[in-house]
């Protein structure tokens, strides 16, 4: 449950850098959260638990000529967390868990964007959740139509790394978490 958390957080970082690579003049995006999803998967057993992250916030300043320069700051609300299973998502705000009471926010933060390919990308940077910094490197595609942003990509996190569900077994619930994220944006004006 908590790789689930940090994929969310992590493919809130992922969207972030991609919208704001979209025009040379224009570093920043306006994140559409009613169309982008930032989620999370993880195996607890036979079953696969989906979530996601309901209330996050970016702050994009890239320029897509040059992205080695871009700064990208990503804010998730912990406390938003939901599942399709509604025990794991009440769990997940629990002291051993997210600890969203002492611990209400997740940051992602990069000051470098490095091309991989044709539109696609890696965000270099810091996932932090409970207070526990670990680099992170984020792949994402980027997709530019006129005004209109769309960047796709996903990673996995290790919930150990994070202290998150400590005293739960791999063998119980899977210590890797998988993040994905699609996230539409639009050109401030």
């Amino acid at each position: 449950m908590n790789k689930m958390v940090a994929g969310a957080l992590a493919v809130a970082f992922l969207i972030s850098p991609a919208l704001a690579a979209t025009a040379a003049d224009a570093a920043e995006w306006t994140v559409d959260h009613d169309a982008s999803k930032l989620t999370f998967k993880v195996r607890q057993g036979d079953k696969l638990i989906t979530g996601s992250f309901g209330k996050w916030d970016a702050k994009i300043d890239m320029d897509p000529e040059a992205p080695e320069t871009a700064a990208i700051n990503v804010t998730v609300d912990t406390g938003s967390v939901s599942t399709d299973d509604g025990q794991m998502g009440q769990t997940l705000t629990g002291d051993a868990w997210l600890a969203t009471g002492a611990h209400p926010k997740a940051t992602f933060t990069s000051d470098e964007v490095v091309p991989t390919g044709d539109g696609t990308f890696d965000a270099v940077g810091t996932l932090t959740i409970k207070d526990i910094a670990v680099p992170m490197t984020l792949p994402f595609s980027l997709k530019v139509d006129g005004d209109k942003a769309v960047a796709r990509g996903g990673s996995t996190l290790e919930r150990q790394d994070y202290k998150i569900g400590s005293e739960i077994d791999d063998a119980t619930l899977d210590g890797t978490v998988k993040v994905e994220f699609d996230v539409v944006a639009t050109k401030k004006k």
